[in-house]
């Protein structure tokens, strides 16, 4: 069933619901470390999601055989709505220091739930759009999750320096209910055959989508230049880049604003190229994904060593860019190829990938920046991307097919 009418009210909720997780995420912060005037609690939170978010995908598996994927999607959204609720109401209810008791693990519940949201929303994708509009569509959500991610952290810094952190934790609370309901009116008809008299086990519903991609030439091509490209994106934290600026441009902290800013920019005109080609993604996936790769390789080591701060911030621009064009080739390659019944477990191993490698080498690469100095990171991370781009290059065949199904 293709339904193009859905799709764009799966975006508009999704809009809504990812712009709600920028500004709980801002109110949090603001309001914990006003709590406690401690760094480490507000450093703990990327960490929590993190883990979360990588113990959710992990699990998914075992939900997506329970419920079809509009269930799923409701459930998180309306599990995320009310555990918000709880969130606000301690906030408001109970002294700072009880309050504190219920920030953590509320904010890691709701994190494990977008490791269910995510692979299921990504899977229903192609039957909502249909072929056609496949990489219309990954461009359109891609367009407007770059633009939250540019504009919503300094917009809800500025509604937190206006107001306060509960204040834009509330707002959030009504951007998750409008998403929620929105969610309620996708029009979605499951493909998969429940059968009652045979479940499958749980041991063989965890593996089923890291079985498949492992007999799967093409999702194997995807998935070992996902590993790669999501370790060398480690480098791109903001402890990184917070010594980068230090040390490489020796500029003020604000110039992390400006680099992130540039980067996402590049992101978000990536997006829109995607967009307005469409029709070139169609038979050229295979050479935007080596040729992203390759560019975002040759850029990230010339960032390393770049001859001005405002250089630094072009060649942040130009990193961004071929990533997105990447990204979306390699996201509809996989929606193309991979059969819908089998679909959400792959995005689901697919996230965990991103979600491990980048938590574990977010740390490593902190600590050989710190022992070996920054440029170090950013000429391994250029390296390891040289790499993805030859590997791509080698099993090309695999990325110009079209369709498994």
């Amino acid at each position: 069933m293709k339904d193009f009418r859905s799709f764009l009210i799966l975006w508009i909720g999704q809009t809504f619901s990812n712009l709600g997780d920028i500004f709980y995420l801002v109110g949090i912060i603001s309001y914990l470390y006003t709590l406690s005037n401690s760094v480490f609690l507000v450093s703990l939170i990327p960490f929590v999601i993190t883990f979360s978010r990588f113990l959710g995908g992990m699990l998914a598996p075992l939900v997506l055989d329970k419920f079809n994927l509009k269930e799923v999607i409701v459930s998180s959204s309306f599990g995320k709505t009310f555990l918000l609720l709880i969130l606000l109401l301690s906030v408001h209810l109970t002294d700072g220091v009880h309050s504190l008791m219920f920030i953590i693990p509320v904010v890691s519940v709701i994190a494990f739930l977008d490791g269910w949201h995510t692979p299921a929303r990504n899977a229903m994708i192609p039957q909502l759009a249909g072929e056609e509009k496949l990489v219309k569509a990954n461009s359109l959500l891609s367009i407007t999750d770059r633009t939250i991610q540019l504009s919503g952290w300094p917009v809800g810094a500025i509604i937190v320096a206006i107001y306060s952190g509960q204040y834009l934790i509330t707002f959030t609370l009504f951007l998750f209910i409008v998403s929620s309901l929105l969610m309620l009116f996708v029009k979605y008809t499951s493909t998969k055959e429940r059968s009652e008299s045979s479940p499958i086990k749980l041991w063989d519903s965890l593996k089923q989508g890291w079985q498949y991609i492992w007999n799967a030439p093409t999702l194997v091509t995807i998935s070992v230049m996902d590993a790669v490209n999501s370790i060398a994106g480690a480098v791109w934290i903001a402890a990184i880049l917070y010594v980068y600026v230090d040390e490489i441009l020796n500029k003020g902290e604000e110039w992390w604003g400006y680099i992130n800013s540039f980067f996402f920019a590049g992101l978000l005109i990536g997006g829109i190229l995607s967009l307005k080609l469409d029709k070139f993604y169609k038979d050229k996936k295979h050479y935007l994904i080596i040729c992203g790769s390759l560019f975002t390789g040759l850029f990230t080591f010339w960032f390393g060593f770049p001859f001005s701060p405002i250089v630094a911030l072009i060649i942040s621009f130009l990193v961004g860019l071929p990533t997105q064009v990447q990204e979306i080739a390699q996201l509809s390659l996989i929606q193309s190829y991979t059969p819908q019944n089998i679909l959400p477990k792959v995005f689901s191993a697919r996230d965990t990938i991103f979600t491990g490698l980048f938590g574990i080498f977010a740390l490593l690469f902190g600590a050989i920046s710190e022992l070996y100095g920054v440029r170090s990171v950013f000429v391994i991370s250029s390296l390891l991307l040289l790499f993805s781009s030859v590997w791509a290059y080698k099993r090309r065949r695999y990325l110009a097919l079209e369709t498994s199904n």
